[in-house]
């Protein structure tokens, strides 16, 4: 890999390293939210930083709360058919974490889930999708469960009307730096230091690679099954291979073996070998 190679704010893992910064984290939620934002606990913080490699896992990116409120903020890079039961899901996790033993469902904090995307999620154009519960047969009873889903479409960027979030986003799209924009110059100046630790460089790299071409097997995998009608068992056969693959990578870093660690995420033959050493 080229030395001088660097990760952008559009890659997961530097997102969730530069967001897991209090101070700019607080200014992101203010500036997307509106409002003054309490001093922020992280419940992952740990997480949010190191890159990992069990990237298909399904874990909540940054979660972060205050006293009343909690915030979970993910970065959505590709376009998903699925985005809003992802939402549904991450609340689920949210809420579920939120209760103890014998709470009342009023202990429920206020809850944000805020997708930063770089295209338009719903594909209608908005540059901002605030998505709350309404009544289909009369919109105007308020549902006040405190939960508020929001998406900014990146992309959309020059129809933000207020400045300061349209500098955000704009520089999530284009990487444009407005140098006025104190969020905006908080983000790049922590973007260039991640990429000075030329170690965790490599780590994003390596895990990012891993983590594609296991995806395009997977994809490949899913193409050939529609194709034969055996949709049902591509999905078993999903959840299997990827329960394979995490105990196959969890053994392989625990015996040191990162370069066979490697050449199994590019050779489908040494892998099938791997597996058979450790009985997978």
């Amino acid at each position: 890999m080229d030395e001088q190679a660097t990760v952008s704010i559009t890659n997961q893992f530097m997102f969730n390293r530069v967001m897991i910064q209090k101070d700019i984290c607080k200014d992101f939620l203010e500036c997307v939210l509106g409002k003054q934002i309490d001093d922020l606990i992280y419940k992952n913080a740990e997480q949010a930083i190191e890159p990992r490699l069990d990237f298909k896992s399904v874990r909540l990116d940054l979660f972060a709360k205050t006293k009343h409120e909690v915030f979970d903020i993910e970065l959505q890079i590709q376009q998903r058919a699925d985005i809003a039961r992802r939402y549904r899901y991450y609340q689920a996790s949210i809420d579920t974490a939120s209760l103890n033993k014998g709470d009342e469902y009023e202990d429920l904090p206020t809850s944000y889930i805020i997708f930063v995307c770089n295209h338009d999620p719903f594909k209608a154009g908005l540059p901002v999708y605030t998505i709350e519960r309404v009544c289909i047969e009369n919109n105007s009873i308020p549902i006040k469960d405190d939960s508020h889903w929001i998406a900014l479409n990146c992309k959309d960027y020059a129809k933000t009307k207020d400045k300061h979030l349209l500098s955000f986003m704009e520089y999530v799209f284009t990487g444009k730096i407005d140098k006025q924009d104190k969020l905006v110059k908080s983000i790049a100046s922590a973007v260039d230091k991640a990429n000075k630790d030329r170690e965790w460089v490599n780590k994003v790299f390596s895990v990012s690679t891993i983590g594609e071409d296991w995806e395009r097997e997977v994809r490949i995998a899913r193409k050939a099954a529609l194709k034969e009608g055996e949709e049902r068992g591509l999905e078993r056969g999903r959840a299997e291979a990827e329960m394979r693959y995490a105990e196959l990578t969890k053994l392989l870093l625990s015996k040191k073996r990162e370069n066979d660690l490697f050449k199994a995420s590019e050779d489908p033959t040494y892998r099938e070998q791997l597996f058979a050493e450790f009985g997978i």
